[in-house]
């Protein structure tokens, strides 16, 4: 029986709630235990990518090492909405994660249809 296909939206800014984390931890759980998602980064979701972040001075964690996690449970790849980016003015270059190829999709609404699951975070 194959495997079913799963996809988590991350709409969530970084900061200012705890969902982000929470939606990266869970990821990177269901990674560890070999269900190793998709990740499509969405609406506000796009500034979790963002390096250079000062998180400590709102007193909140950094989501940097979970994002460099990524790649060392299996993720290889993320998808980022193209249309996201041009909205909140930020360019393709501005996103690296060593280890982690990032894919603009302008199709959103056709990536999200081709998975059995899709989870929001």
């Amino acid at each position: 029986m194959e495997g079913k296909s799963t996809l988590a939206l991350c709409r969530q800014p970084p900061y200012g709630n705890a969902l982000a984390r929470e939606g990266l931890e869970a990821v990177l759980a269901a990674a560890a235990m070999d269900l190793v998602p998709d990740l499509l980064f969405l609406s506000d979701g796009v500034f979790q990518l963002l390096d250079n972040q000062s998180p400590a001075e709102i007193h909140q964690k950094s989501l940097q090492r979970n994002l460099q996690a990524l790649p060392m449970f299996g993720i290889e790849q993320i998808f980022v909405c193209g249309r996201s980016l041009i909205e909140r003015g930020i360019s393709a270059d501005q996103i690296t994660i060593p280890g982690v190829e990032v894919r603009q999709v302008q199709d959103t609404g056709k990536l999200i249809a081709a998975y059995d699951t899709v989870l929001s975070f």
